[in-house]
């Protein structure tokens, strides 16, 4: 120990000190030596006891008072690196009364972030922090324990979990394309791509938080003054605090931090509590009247949903959902738009990697389309791109800091409670005895696919490790991927002549560049409007798998789950079919727009393979694709076949078949039967006496009966079967499911019977038998056999127009009586309101005739409201575009499958009272038909495809339906309960047979004869 440490202990004396004797001086002096000889041993003592013990770790001395914060460099990232480079992987500095502990290894990172993780996972909050964040209650600041778990699982399971984040794609998509249209508008000119790209994501942010609440011009407003109090927030955020580093200054707020962010935060706080009151007022009234709402999900419902969970066992508080808001725009802009700055950078640095990855997004996405989110991950030099970027640019190069709950030890050294740990992750990732040529940018090193961004290897951890990693992981994966794949794909990028690069960084709250990025987009897509706003790509959609698409997620009950799906990604949305691209539509609007304005476009269809061969190659009146022919057929089938002249002039058949069905619910009187299975068979005895019943006659008739029974049976069961040659027209060569060749027997033996069926009929015109029993088939060679006809009707065809009636028209008239039943017997008051109809139109002492059912309002009103709930095709047979469109903004490729949920539309509601309740009253008002001209209700369709067996269908349903009524009391088997599930097959079905006892209630039994 030196004796200067004591000299101004001896110039304190005075100098009567220095005038007395020499004896006084002497025993003054040992008196003095004695005590240093003390101090002396005391201290060789001390330090002796402490060996072994854990010390501080090394680092820079320290002024009093001001501890190392005189001698901090601005880039405190590359400070902290050299201060390792001199002290170690473990150092320490003072800033004013706080101790700072730097770690700066993948061993000692992995000692703090995953050995001692629960006492390390705390935070010391900055004053303007804890101002900013409603005192701390963001997912950033709260200390670990109950309440940060609950809103970590808030951000990760609800709020940023990857179903969340594909409800609210349309929201970010529509921003970023609004970024790319506002560079298309500055071709040829310098762009500050950094300042863009932060107003990009903050207005992607903003739209995500409440971008289904907001619109137009309030929007635009809004994100104005959101730029405004995010940037005052970051310099305040960012200003040195003496408050912080001497916490016992904190509350006379010396420098004024505090009052100014208290004055920016109530700006935050008033924005937050009007845009929570109006997504409040939209939820109470359904989105009905402002337009918005359950179709533009955002962030602001999902967590006002959550508040409002009474289960929860610690519910989120208005201050946390607030907190967490702030933490989405203050934590989410600068962090995003900055990486996206250094990548453009670095790639423009390097035209070798730019014009890799311009080859890859053309291969995946193509010059002629924008690219989507779903294109991503197929992106994997993106994803090494990416990964490179944040290797040599962290977001945050710091982290964090971290503040230990308790006294520890780490790398031997001791880490006092409430200190603030920094783990430099910037200078880990470009240490070079890790990481080969550290400081180049080359993407190729991340193509082994080996480290990740889950923090479990501490070589290469951008977002952090361990309890407090970075909750925003997916969501910042997807903003960086989709932002700079669109910059590549749209643009070739150049810097202003004269200038070059720098990639210099620069130190704030996060890391970004120190000179903004300029650079020159000129574009490169084939087409001009791909780069307006109005055009937006592709319709958003869950995330396909390679090959497959979505075909693993598909449900077998289709309309349930594509109306599921429009509640994610709105009322036009995509699913890939292995490489088919559907197409689906769930909003009466658009439908308007694919059914009537664009109806041409629309009119033709992607035929099946087991369609197409059902029916002889696609030339039914289903399948034919939109023209000439198809018109033709379509003439053959509403002016003649299904005519109301031809239809009356039949109906002696259709008479003949019901009255049988009767006379068999008659002859089972207080019996159960199965009210769909039997109507099936009456459809199709009805059916096929309507194609042959004048033609064939008695047992000949039964026997043909059966056997084309089996074969639509048989039929439908394949024309259901998922089938790889639809999905991948590729393979349909092989069939390696054999539907084909299993649909190929039995439409042979159809063609069989149809064969068999015309050569009589064709016998008896020849001998001029069978004339006063008409009947379809008759009417068909009819109009083929005319030699003025400018198109005829070929044998081909007519033979494909039976096969229609009979696998068109059996199980969709079936299957709607039964729901109709369903649904009455569920509602003894609208039976008895049926019955007494019927009892005054037709009476009890007689039949329902045909001639009746226009005299029936209110069973028209029961076939109208069962027809809502339960369309026989509640998919609409799928339209096909004939060339590539836009519907709702977004582009509809050519060929693509394009499904109409006419069921979801029909139980939309904001256009339904009580739209699940059966409440036929609602069509007394006669304001709805069939027309398909009004798109809130079409069941059986809309524009040139419209159902052209509507008039039969009408028919067969309001007869059927009424004989049933009129002729029986119906009533359950004992202990049996009504189920209304539905089945989705080629058509709707019920999942469980209607099984009822009939009881007869007309007056003359021979009424059932």
């Amino acid at each position: 120990m030196s004796l200067k440490f004591f000299k101004p202990l001896f110039d304190s004396f005075s100098c009567s000190w220095q005038e007395s004797n020499i004896e006084q001086k002497g025993v003054f002096f040992s008196y003095v030596l004695g005590i240093v000889a003390l101090l002396w041993f005391i201290w060789l003592f001390i330090n002796k006891s402490k060996k072994g013990q854990p010390q501080s770790p090394p680092g820079p001395k320290a002024l009093p008072l001001l501890g190392n914060l005189h001698s901090l460099d601005p880039e405190l990232h590359t400070y902290f690196a050299s201060l390792s480079q001199t002290y170690g992987p473990i150092c320490r500095l003072w800033l004013g009364k706080k101790l700072g502990i730097i770690i700066t290894s993948p061993a000692l990172a992995r000692e703090v972030l995953k050995d001692q993780d629960t006492i390390f996972a705390n935070r010391d909050v900055p004053a303007a922090g804890r101002e900013a964040t409603y005192g701390g209650t963001d997912i950033v600041w709260t200390p670990y324990g109950p309440k940060w778990r609950m809103l970590r699982k808030v951000c990760v399971r609800e709020m940023l979990s990857g179903s969340t984040l594909d409800s609210v794609y349309a929201l970010r998509r529509r921003e970023l394309r609004q970024t790319i249209n506002y560079f298309y508008s500055q071709a040829g000119l310098p762009v500050n791509i950094g300042e863009q790209m932060f107003l990009t994501v903050l207005n992607v942010i903003t739209s995500m938080l409440w971008g289904g609440t907001v619109k137009g011009e309030e929007r635009a407003s809004l994100g104005a003054e959101f730029r405004h109090v995010v940037t005052k927030m970051t310099e305040l955020l960012g200003t040195p605090n003496l408050s912080d580093f001497y916490p016992g200054l904190a509350r006379f707020d010396l420098q004024g931090v505090i009052k100014k962010m208290k004055v920016l935060a109530k700006r935050f706080d008033k924005i937050f509590e009007s845009m929570i009151d109006k997504r409040l007022k939209i939820d109470r009234n359904g989105g009905m009247e402002t337009g918005v709402g359950q179709e533009n999900k955002d962030f602001l419902q999902v967590l006002l949903k959550l508040k409002d969970d009474d289960a929860a066992k610690m519910p989120l508080t208005m201050p946390e959902l607030k907190a967490l808001l702030m933490d989405m725009v203050v934590g989410g802009t600068d962090t995003t738009s900055n990486t996206v700055e250094f990548a453009m950078a670095e790639i423009m640095n390097k035209p070798d990697v730019l014009r890799k990855l311009q080859q890859e997004v053309d291969t995946v996405v193509g010059k002629d389309n924008i690219v989507e989110e779903s294109h991503i991950q197929h992106l994997p030099y993106f994803y090494a791109v990416m990964k490179e970027v944040l290797r040599l640019h962290p977001a945050l190069p710091l982290l964090v800091p971290h503040c230990p709950s308790e006294t520890s030890t780490v790398g031997g050294y001791i880490i006092p409670k409430g200190s603030r740990v920094f783990i430099n992750v910037w200078a880990i990732q470009r240490d070079p005895s890790i990481w080969e040529n550290p400081t180049e940018f080359h993407p190729e090193r991340f193509f082994e696919n080996k480290w990740d961004y889950s923090g479990n290897d501490l070589n290469y951890f951008p977002f952090g490790s361990g309890r407090r990693i970075c909750a925003g992981i997916a969501m910042a994966e997807r903003m960086f991927m989709y932002s700079l794949a669109s910059l590549i794909h749209s643009f070739d990028w150049k810097l202003p002549e004269g200038e070059t690069l720098d990639l210099t960084e620069k130190f704030g709250i996060v890391l970004k560049k120190k000179m903004p990025l300029v650079a020159i987009p000129t574009p490169r897509l084939s087409n001009p409007t791909l780069y307006d706003n109005s055009n937006k790509g592709l319709p958003p959609g869950p995330k396909p798998l390679p090959l497959i698409g979505n075909l693993h997620s598909l449900d077998p009950q289709l309309h349930t789950y594509f109306a599921s799906l429009s509640q994610t990604y709105g009322p036009i949305c995509r699913l890939w079919l292995g490489k088919k691209l559907g197409i689906i539509i769930t909003s009466p609007a658009l439908a308007r727009e694919v059914l009537k304005d664009q109806d041409t476009i629309f009119a033709n269809r992607d035929v099946s393979v087991a369609g197409r061969e059902v029916t002889y190659g696609g030339t039914d009146i289903v399948w034919t694709p939109y023209g000439p022919k198809w018109r033709m057929l379509r003439k053959v089938c509403v002016q003649e076949m299904l005519s109301a002249s031809t239809l009356d002039s039949l109906y002696a058949l259709r008479r003949r078949e019901l009255r049988r069905s009767i006379n068999y619910f008659y002859n089972r009187a207080g019996s159960p039967v199965n009210i769909g299975e039997q109507m099936f068979l009456t459809a199709l005895n009805v059916i096929t006496s309507m194609l042959w019943g004048g033609t064939v006659k008695g047992e000949e008739r039964a026997s043909l009966g059966a056997e084309v029974r089996h074969v639509v049976t048989k039929m439908n069961e394949l024309l259901v079967t998922p089938n790889l040659s639809d999905f991948y027209p590729g393979l349909a060569w092989f069939d390696f499911q054999g539907v084909k060749k299993k649909m190929k027997v039995l439409a042979k033996r159809y063609d069989n019977i149809f064969e068999s069926m015309i050569d009589q009929r064709q016998k008896m015109n020849r001998n001029g038998v069978g004339q006063e029993s008409k009947d379809f088939l008759q009417v068909l060679l009819k109009l083929k056999d005319e030699a003025d006809a400018k198109m005829p009707l070929t044998m081909t065809e007519l033979k494909a127009l039976l096969t229609d009636m009979v696998v068109g028209g059996t199980e969709t008239s079936a299957n709607t009586v039964e729901f109709a039943m369903t649904e009455i017997m569920n509602k003894p008051d609208i039976l008895r309101k049926l019955q007494q109809e019927l009892d005054i139109v037709v009476g009890k002492d007689n039949i329902v005739e045909e001639s009746h059912i226009q005299q029936l309002p209110y069973l028209y009103a029961v076939m109208k409201e069962v027809l809502r709930l339960y369309p026989a095709l509640p998919l609409l047979v799928p339209h096909c575009p004939s060339k590539t469109v836009t519907v709702g903004g977004y582009t509809v490729p050519k060929g693509s499958s394009v499904f109409i949920n006419v069921w979801a539309i029909q139980r939309d509601p904001s256009i339904w009272e009580n739209p699940t309740e059966f409440h036929p009253e609602r069509f007394m008002e006669n304001k709805w038909d069939f027309s398909g001209n009004d798109l809130t209700y079409f069941p059986f369709g809309s524009g040139r495809r419209i159902c052209v067996g509507l008039a039969m269908a009408e028919r067969m349903f309001m007869y059927s339906l009424a004989s049933l009524i009129h002729s029986f009391e119906w009533k359950f088997p004992e202990g049996e309960t009504l189920d209304f599930t539905e089945k989705f097959v080629l058509v709707l079905k019920k999942k469980m047979p209607l099984v009822a006892i009939p009881t007869p209630r007309l007056s003359n039994p021979t009424l059932y004869e």
